[in-house]
């Protein structure tokens, strides 16, 4: 240690909250941690923030995480908060000016994080998620023995952190961001990813779930660009009987491997085997022991230096945004997609699970694109040939909501196929919305005649021209529309970029399975026209039967069916009493067996629009 960082001028920490982890773990840990003046608590009540500060020795004790973000002489503050509040805290401590280390996971998904980082960078302050454990001694001793290659490059990873019995804990609350995959599977993910640098190529997964789609067990395979593979198994609920937990890691290379009873956050004397095959094949196995003080000090002093201008923060954006992905990922393969009120795409733009679509919305006047900004929707989805696209403009500046608080998908029709001619759609919906920029830019149709020869080259070059258009930042996506599996394997074979998104016909009575298996296998992400059938199904007595049993509109159960099954919508309405409910689908969950029945209805709903029969004329 040098004389400078000795000579750091200590942090004035604040703590938002009086969570177990911060009274069990980070406070004691900033108690022994340098460079770290323990000087406020804050609680929702006044007794529990005293009861803080007279216990740990803090000099300030607050009622209500505001009045403590209020203190100027607070520099930094701890967020040991539930997951769904990390964001808002988080972004309103930074913009306090405060430096904010918040505990895992940072975010309840990638947009949230990408916005906290965002409010970072605005403010001028450090932020760093709370993965102490990064921070120890064996973490570096591992790193340290993989580095001198004694057993080769690893080519496997297997660990597991699994816990008991949280059953009333708000950990396991769906509404908190709760699961087992976020809670502990985080650790497993983050240990992964800081051991193999290379992108994630594939995940599976399988969980345990309960009545509410919580996971409470869940097994993870994944596959990275480099040939190497990794699993864990997480959860919390791993028995009932005590609070137990069990940890465990092995790292096989080409030359040896290295196992451990690892547990996450262990202090004390550690050890792992080093066991690698001599020239004649014969295992030779060596203890490599560590001494690790409290990891939670160390990650406090790390971040203190850091806000000093000594150290850059050890847990980097980069690598929480990978992380955060590789979750999203998970639990989208696991099947706990049905709260998604955001879907994120390979490139990190998201999607809002609900849009309004604007087709034939401005026959009478803008009053619904009106209705639907002043509703909190912000994804507004157009096309070409709808001819609305200046008026959706002209709603959108009345409103006064700012651009970058938008998302704009318009699309290119057929016969505007081409290099240049997609260009010139591109910017002709530019000037009518007026934006120099489009979210999602999709080709509507794969044909604009059943009978054209030459369609798959016209679409090659508009793509082309697309992709183009996304290389220079002027669309921050670009997809399909109405495209099936036959028109998309050609694409594949001749892209640069592949499609992001393929919006279909999509509702109960019509849902495309083997398109959808396509496009899930080939990391497309569908998304759903029409998701009421043309309103054909708002009257269906079977649909109405069970939406009474939700105690929610047949609308908002059908539109609830798609987004539970991983696909956003883009729903029309007229009213903006439709509007409000098409976006209220939240609030309840459908049952996996009702799932089941509503997927297994016979078709109903369809237009009679098949893309290989189109005629664009």
């Amino acid at each position: 240690m040098t004389e400078q960082h000795n000579r750091i001028q200590p942090v004035k920490w604040g703590v938002l909250g009086t969570a177990g982890i911060a009274a069990g773990c980070t406070i004691p840990g900033m108690q022994q941690a340098e460079h770290c003046t323990l000087y406020a608590i804050a609680g929702r009540s006044t007794e529990k923030a005293k009861a803080f500060k007279e216990r740990f020795g803090f000099q300030k004790a607050y009622q209500g995480y505001d009045a403590l973000l209020a203190d100027p002489e607070v520099e930094a503050v701890y967020i040991p908060l539930p997951n769904d509040l990390h964001c808002e805290w988080a972004v309103r401590a930074m913009n306090a000016k405060k430096h904010v280390l918040c505990e895992k996971p940072l975010a309840m998904n990638e947009s949230e994080l990408r916005r906290m980082f965002q409010a970072a960078k605005e403010n001028g302050v450090i932020l760093m998620e709370a993965f102490a454990y990064l921070h120890s001694p064996f973490i570096a001793g591992l790193k340290q023995v993989i580095a001198t290659g004694e057993i080769g490059a690893i080519d496997y990873i297997d660990t597991a952190f699994l816990t008991q019995d949280y059953s009333a804990d708000f950990r396991l609350h769906k509404e908190s961001g709760g699961g087992g995959i976020y809670d502990v599977g985080c650790y497993c993910t983050s240990l992964i990813l800081s051991l193999i640098g290379a992108p994630v190529t594939d995940v599976s997964a399988d969980a345990e779930l309960d009545s509410t789609g919580v996971d409470h067990l869940a097994a993870v395979r994944l596959g990275f660009a480099n040939g190497a593979r990794a699993t864990f198994h997480a959860g919390m609920m791993l028995g009932t009987d005590t609070c137990d937990r069990y940890d465990r890691l092995f790292i096989h290379g080409e030359k040896g491997y290295i196992r451990s009873a690892y547990e996450y956050n262990g202090e004390g004397v550690l050890s792992f085997d080093i066991t690698v095959k001599d020239e004649h094949g014969e295992r030779h196995t060596r203890t490599e022991t560590v001494t690790a003080g409290s990891n939670y000090a160390l990650e406090i002093a790390q971040m203190s230096a850091a806000i000093r201008g000594q150290e850059t923060p050890h847990i980097t954006e980069e690598f929480s945004v990978r992380n955060m992905r590789l979750l999203d990922r998970i639990l989208t393969a696991a099947g706990c997609t049905d709260a998604k009120q955001e879907f994120i795409l390979p490139n990190g733009v998201t999607i809002p699970a609900v849009g309004f679509g604007s087709y034939l919305s401005t026959e009478n006047g803008t009053q619904p694109l009106t209705d639907a900004l002043a509703s909190g929707c912000r994804y507004i989805d157009t096309a070409r040939m709808y001819r609305n696209e200046a008026e959706i403009g002209a709603a959108i500046a009345q409103s006064g909501i700012p651009r970058e608080e938008l998302f704009l998908c318009s699309k290119v029709w057929p016969d505007d196929f081409g290099a240049a001619q997609t260009v010139r759609s591109f910017l002709g919906s530019c000037k009518d919305l007026n934006t120099d920029y489009l979210d999602m830019l999709l080709l509507h149709w794969p044909k604009n005649a059943p009978d054209d020869p030459d369609w798959f080259e016209k679409v090659r070059e508009s793509w082309a021209a697309m992709e183009e258009l996304y290389q220079q930042g002027k669309v921050r996506a670009i997809g399909v529309s109405n495209f099936l599996p036959h028109h998309l394997r050609p694409l594949l074979e001749t892209a640069r970029i592949r499609p992001m998104v393929d919006q279909l016909e999509l509702h109960v009575g019509y849902m495309q399975e083997y398109t959808l298996s396509y496009l899930k296998a080939n990391g497309i992400l569908p998304q759903a026209w029409s998701p009421l059938g043309r309103a054909k199904l708002l009257n269906d007595p079977q649909t109405a039967r069970l939406a009474a049993k939700y105690g929610c509109t047949n609308a908002q159960l059908l539109l609830r069916y798609l987004i539970q099954r991983g696909i956003p919508v883009i729903p029309k309405a007229s009213s903006a009493e439709r509007i409000r409910e098409n976006r209220d689908v939240f609030f309840f969950r459908i049952s996996e067996d009702d799932m089941s029945y509503l997927s297994c209805l016979p078709e109903r709903g369809w237009s009679g629009e098949h893309p290989d029969f189109f005629d664009a004329d």
